[in-house]
């Protein structure tokens, strides 16, 4: 039996646009990304079971069955592979649910990057982006981590110059924001505010947070119904913060700060408003933690 443990970073939008709706009715994006420590660890292990894949987690609201994204995944790469070997499939889940942070999307990531190394099936990260597209927009990012212009649906990746510094102190409130509606909103509303997105990779090229601070901006705000949301950002503004934004379609809202003890104070004067957290950018996507072979 093989054993592989993992961690799946989640994401944070730096700024966010839609420039377009496809014939095919899939928004254009126009997104800076980028990847942060907080993230769930996911363990597979081999079984002798050909083509099952058990998949159990922590966290009590996760679906456990067919429809769990990173089952999809594993489904998808022993299907490609033409692999028979059965899968469990362990989360220890640290990624809100419903927060715009990425967490489903990491976790297949996460899980394809494994199973290619597991297996040794030598898939580049751009094949495995392919394999990742036809799972969901945001798991080709996830797969690469770090920071990047996505534009497309989610398939066109620019990395950028990775962002080293600074701390990001969010919260969840206590409710889920569904992408379809998020996008059904943004179609029925009227958007009188677009982000920079040119201003924001060239501060971002030149790691000026106070540059990066003013220029986060997120379409999605203006046809949100999140009554905390100006709240929230408000409050991380007067803690200190270079810019807050809501991440995604939501609901997590966060702050940047160049500070890790501010973005703790931050995070103190938030945790009101649900579930906080403290965090910083980082420059990979997916990583192997343990790797094993057992004879039993």
């Amino acid at each position: 039996m093989k054993t592989i443990v993992g961690f799946a970073p989640a994401k944070v939008n730096l700024s966010l646009d839609i420039v377009g709706v496809r014939e095919n009715g899939y928004h254009e994006m126009d997104m800076v990304m980028q990847a942060v420590s907080l993230g769930d660890t996911i363990t597979i292990e081999t079984t002798d079971t050909p083509g099952e894949i058990r998949f159990v987690c922590d966290a009590p609201n996760i679906p456990c069955d067919e429809t769990n994204l990173a089952v999809k995944a594993a489904r998808l790469f022993l299907n490609e592979m033409e692999i028979q070997t059965g899968l469990c499939i362990s989360l220890v889940k640290r990624i809100p649910s419903g927060a715009g942070m990425a967490g489903g999307s990491a976790d297949a990531a996460c899980v394809l990057f494994l199973l290619n190394r597991l297996f040794a099936c030598g898939y580049s990260l751009s094949q495995l982006c392919e394999l990742g597209v036809r799972l969901g927009a945001d798991v080709p990012f996830c797969l690469c981590g770090g920071t990047a212009r996505v534009q497309g649906i989610g398939e066109r990746i620019s990395p950028l110059a990775p962002l080293t510094s600074g701390w990001i102190a969010g919260v969840k409130p206590p409710l889920s924001i569904s992408t379809k509606e998020a996008f059904a909103q943004f179609d029925r509303g009227e958007i009188t505010k677009r982000p920079d997105t040119a201003a924001m990779v060239k501060a971002v090229k030149v790691h000026d947070l106070a540059a990066i601070g003013v220029h986060m901006e997120n379409v999605f705000e203006q046809t949100c119904e999140l009554p905390v949301l100006h709240e929230v950002k408000a409050q991380l503004l007067k803690s200190g913060a270079c810019g807050a934004v809501l991440t995604g379609s939501g609901s997590v809202i966060y702050g940047l700060f160049s500070d890790e003890d501010a973005a703790h104070r931050a995070q103190t004067e938030i945790a009101s408003y649900g579930e906080s957290f403290v965090c910083r950018p980082i420059d990979e996507g997916p990583t192997v933690i343990k790797e094993a072979e057992s004879f039993e």
